[in-house]
């Protein structure tokens, strides 16, 4: 079933339709007419229809599913998106965790976000992670997003949880920090 949005129809010089998988339309805001992205130019456009059959290991798809995910509000708000995976590394679910602003440190706050989803997702074996902090602001590599970057992986490591990857969503686009390897 196609769901239309009619007369409600925003400014086209702003925003601009899509149709995804062939199931659904959906609305998107565009900047200047264009969608910008970090991570070699792939947006949730670039999804093919048997994304959800694919596993969130190749960091290209991870990256458009998290385009697809966070939302430009989310980005403007502040959230941690959780993509949950099952044992074979496949999307399963979406939790998104709106952050206070200001909050504490990177590293404090990502501990406190995580840990209701840690303990649920202990109870579910197998059970891997894509994290995706939506902030504001452009895309350029912040000192914060690479606190989040390592707060995230030494979390789900010390959990014994599988991190797929770490993201940053932006206005800009969606890029990978680096994590440097746990000491």
């Amino acid at each position: 079933m196609l769901m239309s949005l009619g007369s409600v129809r925003p400014n086209p010089e702003v925003h601009c339709w899509f149709r995804l998988m062939g199931h659904f339309d959906l609305w998107t805001t565009r900047i200047g007419g264009v969608i910008r992205g970090i991570f070699n130019g792939m947006s949730f456009e670039q999804l093919p229809s048997t994304w959800p059959d694919q596993p969130l290991t190749d960091p290209g798809l991870a990256a458009n599913v998290v385009d697809l995910m966070v939302s430009f509000g989310d980005r403007a708000r502040g959230t941690l998106t959780v993509l949950l995976c099952g044992s074979d590394d496949r999307f399963r679910s979406t939790v998104i965790v709106e952050l206070p602003s200001p909050g504490p440190t990177p590293t404090e706050l990502c501990e406190t976000a995580l840990g209701p989803i840690i303990e649920a997702v202990r109870t579910a074996p197998g059970t891997a992670l894509v994290l995706a902090l939506g902030r504001s602001g452009s895309g350029s590599p912040t000192d914060a997003d690479d606190q989040w970057a390592t707060a995230a992986r030494g979390n789900c490591a010390a959990a014994g949880i599988r991190l797929l990857g770490f993201y940053i969503a932006t206005r800009d686009g969606i890029y990978q920090p680096p994590v440097p390897a746990l000491t």
